[in-house]
């Protein structure tokens, strides 16, 4: 026993020294870590600092020898001839050396060295450490360098060294002696530093910098770091002790403890004897390992004891499940009841058919309700009868029952003498059993109610049971409450549907718009003429915003949701333009609540588009009349002077034919009164509308003709003609010379407005069903702005520069379609197009029959 607690007691010291020697190793490594972090570091920045430094040397050297090259040499070759090289002057290497002779007076800290094998100073000769290099480079002739720390007798250097590579400019000095300057041969001889090919590496540049007082700095940064953190990590080990001790070995005493004070069987002493080791982890383990064990023996006998108790168990659990099952029983049987209540409710979700719906309830009742069959019979306000609607499996009820109200509140219905009297007496809200003796069953008659109101019988042929226990009576009650509040749900819903579908077919019998528009500005009724206006279905407009971005379509009924925000209770009316290009005469309604807001705004809109279009051609028909009308008189009163400056600037001109300045100056006045007297003869023809002589053309004949003058100028101007000419137009009776006038008129001013290239569309098309011609001058001009679109058509409105147009082109080609009985329409959009559609009648009356404008007057 000794022997054991003595070999137990060394095992767990030897735990505990583990722990605390791999903790303390661990430390140590990271404090070693730490500190090879900081000497690498500090090491690499050394390095990157004296590379650096060689790097200006290098670059420098680099220059001078490339000065000397490619200015200096060749420039000495120039002035001196081809024999003679001075060593000062024209050697590269020479020169190089003696540069950074004079950095190193001001630079002591490096060392720069340019050597060869077979140099021709001695002093430059490369030594063993230089030649390995060489060899290195000629080994690696894709290294262009080499740099690290390199020992020498003198210390630790940073070494950069660079290949030489003899170039071609160098053979003259370094190649075959005879090709040599003679004062190299005479100086140096034949030996050294020639027999050198380009391309070959024999000799290198070398920068130096000493750093063995840098890293000698870095090492002991690097041990002050050490100790640094070696003291910290020690303290910190200190620290993980004491808390370790503190808050895990403490806890595990007390856990100790809790077991020794608690385990009072006969197995506590051995308990106490394995528990004395000293180490409280091996304890808690050794704890564990003797519990186990136990509990194992403990759960054996716990084995036996519950085969003993098997029988009871068995037993007791029989008679569980025995009520398990009865309570089972009886809430299949509540569910099914509450099932048959809530299908009986969900029903009217489904159909609003009275007829379709009752056949159901009585399927569902009967599944509930154990009978033969069964039939509902609802009162008839009509007969004051009680009318069967349906039966099931029930073939003696009959199709109507009469049945009369008590006499006095509260009278009572005797026995009922046979079955028919037993449903009446249920009308009156009585449940009721009835014997039928010649069927040897029993009949249950359940009244249906709603709200206190008997709407009809519900009864059970050949019923299951014999007796109404108050739980049955319940459920027959609830049974009769839902179907009579179904009942009286379809009912109401029916009659509610056939109000609707009368207001609807109001609705739908007024051609114009009409809607309603709730408080929240969503649909709730439109009209047939709505949905065909703008090819929707109800559903896509019912209870969505009057502007819904899905459905968004050019109504008029925007300012429903203005009445909705204002204070007013007046209706209102205007004109409203939509985007489509239609004018509605628009009226809002407002409903109020009891406290007199408005719940709902009825909208009525009325196309009165062609009404406006007439009313302004109407407008401007009468405008060019009185302006005709002026035009002719104004014409007249200018014409006769016009006449006589022009008869007198003729006399005036063969008068002074001799004087140059003076005829000039006549012809200019000339010249002008002859504009005038256009002038006057387009107001003429503006105002009397010339004669017009129709004759049978085709439309597209003249379209060509016009084309085949104006093509040439167009083409000059870089704008394209597109043409796309129906070739179904029936002849029209035409005067053809004004209706090329019209047309020349249309293409010049759509020319006119092109900035530079641009094309010009020209279509025609058979409006077979309207009866008209349909003629397009379309163009990609800078189109028509907004504010003066009315106005183009206007006498001498134009929008050109002074003297470049009179303002009576579109006026004379209005006034000409007009003659024809046509009209003239422009669209344009500012800065992309312009589009002028001319309407020709097929038939070709004049200006004193029917026209196109008349039966429009007639229409609207």
């Amino acid at each position: 026993m000794k022997n054991s607690s003595k070999n137990s007691a060394q095992r767990n010291v030897g735990l505990q020294a583990r722990f605390l020697l791999g903790l303390a190793l661990i430390l140590l490594i990271f404090s070693a870590f730490a500190a090879g972090i900081i000497y690498f570091y500090e090491k690499n920045a050394i390095e990157e600092e004296a590379f650096q430094k060689t790097e200006i040397v290098m670059a420098a050297a680099g220059a001078a020898r490339q000065y000397v090259r490619g200015t200096l040499r060749p420039r000495m070759y120039t002035l001196l001839g081809n024999d003679d090289f001075v060593l000062e002057a024209m050697s590269s290497s020479f020169i190089s050396r003696a540069i950074m002779d004079h950095f190193k007076e001001d630079l002591p800290d490096f060392e720069y060295r340019r050597v060869a094998v077979n140099a021709r100073n001695p002093v430059y000769e490369a030594t063993g450490q230089e030649r390995a290099m060489i060899h290195y480079f000629r080994d690696n002739p894709d290294q262009v360098e080499w740099r690290g720390l390199v020992q020498s007798e003198a210390g630790r250097h940073f070494m950069r060294y660079q290949p030489v590579k003899y170039t071609v400019g160098c053979s003259r000095c370094h190649g075959a002696p005879e090709d040599a300057p003679a004062s190299i041969i005479t100086k140096y001889g034949k030996e050294a530093g020639f027999h050198n090919r380009a391309g070959y590496i024999n000799g290198l540049v070398s920068v130096g910098i000493p750093v063995d007082i840098g890293l000698a700095k870095t090492k002991e940064l690097a041990f002050s770091v050490f100790g640094t953190v070696f003291l910290a990590v020690f303290f910190l080990f200190g620290i993980i002790t004491f808390f370790f001790n503190r808050l895990v070995v403490q806890n595990l005493r007390q856990v100790l403890a809790i077991f020794r004070d608690t385990i009072q069987d006969d197995r506590g002493e051995e308990f106490m004897e394995n528990l004395q080791t000293g180490e409280e982890i091996d304890d808690l383990t050794v704890l564990a390992g003797t519990m186990a064990n136990h509990l194992n023996e403990t759960r054996e006998k716990l084995k036996d004891y519950v085969e003993n108790l098997e029988l009871k168990v068995d037993e007791r659990t029989r008679k569980l499940q025995e009520s398990e099952n009865l309570l089972q029983e009886k809430i299949m049987a509540r569910n099914m009841e509450l099932n048959t209540l809530n299908v009986i409710a969900e029903l009217i979700t489904g159909s609003m058919d009275l007829n379709a719906i009752l056949p159901k309830v009585l399927e569902h009742s009967l599944k509930t309700i154990p009978a033969r069959g069964a039939g509902i019979y609802l009162f008839s306000a009509e007969t004051s009868c009680l009318e069967l609607q349906c039966r099931t499996n029930a073939p003696e009820l009959v199709q109507q029952l009469e049945y009369r109200l008590p006499e006095v509140s509260g009278e009572m219905l005797a026995e009922p003498v046979d079955y028919s009297a037993s449903i009446c007496d249920a009308a009156y809200g009585h449940l009721n059993f009835f014997d039928n003796t010649s069927r040897e069953e029993r009949s249950l008659n359940l009244p249906l109610c709603c709200r206190d109101k008997i709407l009809g019988v519900m009864t059970f042929v050949g019923t299951g049971f014999q007796e109404i226990t108050a739980e049955l009576q319940e459920l027959l009650f609830s049974i009769g409450r839902q179907v009579g509040i179904t009942i009286e749900s379809l009912q109401s819903l029916a009659r509610l549907s056939a109000n609707k579908d009368l207001l609807q077919s109001v609705f739908d019998g007024i051609t114009d718009l009409v809607v309603l528009v709730d408080c929240n500005g969503k649909f709730k009724m439109v009209n047939k003429s709505f949905l065909l206006r703008y090819r929707l279905q109800l559903e896509e407009v019912i209870d969505r915003p009057v502007y819904d971005r899905g459905t968004a379509v050019p109504h008029p009924f925007g300012d429903a949701l203005l009445l909705l925000g204002s204070e007013g209770k007046e209706e209102k009316s205007g004109y409203v333009p939509t985007a489509d290009g239609i004018i509605y005469e628009t009226h809002f309604y407002p409903i109020f609540d009891t406290a007199d807001a408005v719940i709902n705004v009825v909208c009525y809109a009325k196309d009165v588009t062609e009404q406006k279009n007439i009313e302004q051609r109407m407008y401007q028909t009468e405008k060019l009349l009185a302006l005709g009308q002026m035009a002719a008189g104004v014409a007249h009163e200018i014409n006769n002077p016009l006449g006589v400056i022009l008869c007198y600037t003729d006399i005036l001109k063969e008068e002074l034919a001799q004087s140059s300045q003076t005829r000039n100056d006549l012809e200019i006045i000339e010249k002008h009164a002859r504009n005038c007297q256009h002038i006057v003869s387009d107001l003429l023809d503006f105002a009397r509308g010339g004669k017009t002589v129709k004759k049978p053309v085709q439309l597209n004949v003249l379209i060509e003709e016009v084309l085949t003058v104006v093509r040439t100028q167009l083409r000059k101007d870089n704008i394209r003609i597109l043409t796309d000419l129906s070739p179904e137009l029936p002849p029209l009776l035409l005067d053809g010379d004004k209706i090329k006038q019209v047309m020349m008129n249309l293409i010049i001013n759509g020319a006119q407005a092109m900035n530079g290239t641009g094309e010009i569309g020209l279509y025609t098309l058979f409006l077979d069903k309207r009866g008209l011609v349909q003629f397009i001058v379309e163009d990609n001009g800078v189109g028509i702005a907004e504010e003066v679109i009315n106005k183009i058509f206007d006498p001498f409105f134009t929008t050109k520069e002074p003297g470049q147009g009179t303002g009576l082109g579109l006026s004379l080609a209005y006034g000409i379609i007009r003659d024809h009985g046509g009209d003239i329409e422009v669209e344009s959009e500012p800065g992309s197009w312009t589009r002028f559609t001319v309407l020709l009648p097929v038939t070709g009356e004049d200006a004193g029959t029917e026209t196109l404008f008349t039966e429009e007057l007639k229409n609207g």
